[in-house]
């Protein structure tokens, strides 16, 4: 697989993105912003897949991008809407990757959509506008971070001020919960926040995209996977293995939300999808107020 990293390496050769927090007064609309570029030949084709736990919005710049749809693949173009995923979501780059965004916060999903997350979860949908041109401008010279991260930041603010949209303070703290504590029997959660089931049921599905159980299952799975490509979160990530009862509901969960078994994702090389489970580890680290830098970084970066 010829590829170049250009925003990140990991120890281990991983291909990175380089991502970075939001102002604190976004902090409760966006989770981390990225950017994520990977030379490659023009005629190179990278096929591979994404699984992310929020929906985020993407805007690929450089290369043909396609997703896998009914078995066909199709091409897509510009800024996209991606709803959190389930399961994995086939991707095909030809030529360089070189895409920026932002990964968006459950609890403020209305502040980017008037639709359910659930109508939007597991596929895509296009940005037009006024919108759209304007993430077009925050993202018109990918290759110069600073300018890139700052002017999504600035899109992003001014989408705020127009959406007025205030994040639901049930969704924060279910996703606060997932995050840490990913086996947490759902009635204790409903207990916890004072709700009831058909409550939590009706705002998880709304602003996550999937039912309780589904992200609460999905986050102990992609703490398992970041394990495995060695991006465990020191003191978050040591039992990650341990949520598991056996080898056996262990393969089911990574048959469930990869189609793999965890020894075929192991040697399956995936530099789409690794980029944003390495993201959702920079957030982990966050979350503790780690000010250390990541320990599966590499010591040296590709320059920038």
């Amino acid at each position: 697989m010829a590829i170049t990293p250009r925003t990140g390496v990991s120890r281990d050769g991983l291909p990175l993105s380089l991502s970075r927090a939001p102002s604190a007064d976004m902090a409760t609309f966006v989770a981390r912003y990225f950017i994520t570029i990977f030379d490659q030949p023009a005629d190179s084709v990278l096929e591979d897949f994404l699984l992310h736990e929020t929906a985020y919005i993407r805007v690929p710049t450089i290369g043909r991008w396609a997703t896998r749809i009914d078995g066909e693949w199709v091409e897509y173009e510009g800024p996209m809407l991606f709803g959190a995923q389930r399961k994995r979501f086939p991707v095909r780059c030809t030529g360089p990757v070189v895409a920026a965004g932002f990964a968006i916060r459950p609890a403020a999903w209305r502040a980017f959509s008037t639709e359910r997350a659930d109508l939007i979860a597991d596929r895509l949908t296009t940005i037009g506008g006024s919108w759209g041109d304007r993430l077009r401008w925050a993202c018109e010279n990918t290759y110069d971070h600073d300018q890139t991260f700052a002017r999504l930041e600035t899109v992003v603010r001014e989408q705020m001020e127009w959406a007025t949209v205030v994040p639901n303070p049930i969704c924060e703290q279910f996703e606060a919960t997932a995050r840490a504590d990913p086996v947490r029997n759902v009635r204790d959660i409903v207990r916890d926040l004072n709700t009831t089931p058909r409550r939590l049921d009706h705002l998880v599905r709304d602003h996550f995209g999937h039912l309780p159980k589904t992200v609460l299952r999905r986050s102990r799975f992609l703490d398992m996977a970041a394990v495995m490509r060695g991006m465990a979160v020191p003191d978050a990530d040591a039992l990650a293995r341990m949520r598991f009862y056996d080898a056996s509901h262990l393969n089911r969960e990574f048959r469930l939300f990869v189609d793999m078994t965890p020894a075929q994702f192991e040697r399956t090389p995936t530099p789409l999808m690794t980029p944003g489970l390495e993201i959702r580890q920079q957030r982990k680290l966050i979350d503790r107020a780690t000010a250390a830098p990541a320990p599966w970084l590499a010591t040296e970066q590709p320059p920038t």
